[in-house]
């Protein structure tokens, strides 16, 4: 088996599982594809880290293409110089039909560079966007000009009435660091009362 047939991929600049896949991400539909059998270890080194793929060592010159360990499978698109551009999970069904059919794939020495090593994070990619959108929030804030927003907020988290704006900046900040789940809901609500006034 060298090629997949119709599977539905959805290429991020990260991995993500297909069960943190949003609604509005865009989803392509692949006819045809590639895939290689792979180790566990370069499998892992590709989707944790960055990595720029040798393409002389792999059969066919496609930008597209899937990879397995024999437990996972994964989408990859490179760019002409073999950098891995963005990674795809696949849909569970789609996942377990190539597994069933594993002895059938082509195994390949890839070769790859690793360009840069990722942090492994056992974060969700909600929890990771409510941290981003929070420290964007945040560095757009103005302690001074947005100190109403902000002594309002602190009381809707904290239920305490406290006058330090810097005791209440810090404060926040270190909440959007550990519960960016309650923090993110508060300044979503707070800016829809906001705007209702």
């Amino acid at each position: 088996m060298d090629y997949i047939y119709d599977i539905v991929l959805n290429f991020r600049e990260k991995y993500y599982d297909f069960y943190e896949w949003h609604k509005n991400d865009k989803l392509i539909n692949i006819k045809k594809v590639p895939i290689y059998k792979i180790s566990t270890k370069d499998y892992l080194n590709i989707k944790n880290n960055e990595v720029t793929i040798y393409k002389d060592s792999l059969p066919k010159q496609n930008k597209i293409f899937l990879i397995t360990s024999g437990i996972e499978v994964m989408g990859i698109l490179i760019d002409d110089n073999g950098k891995v551009l963005k990674k795809s999970s696949l849909i569970f069904e789609e996942s377990d039909d190539i597994l069933s059919d594993q002895d059938e794939i082509k195994t390949i020495g890839i070769k790859y560079h690793i360009d840069s090593l990722n942090k492994i994070k056992y974060i969700s990619r909600v929890n990771e966007e409510k941290m981003k959108y929070l420290t964007n929030y945040f560095n757009h804030l103005d302690k001074i000009k947005d100190e109403y927003f902000l002594k309002y907020l602190y009381y809707d988290i904290y239920n305490i009435e406290e006058n330090n704006i810097d005791i209440i900046y810090d404060n926040l900040l270190k909440l959007s660091k550990n519960d960016a789940f309650k923090l993110y809901d508060s300044v979503k609500k707070i800016n829809l009362e906001l705007k209702r006034q």
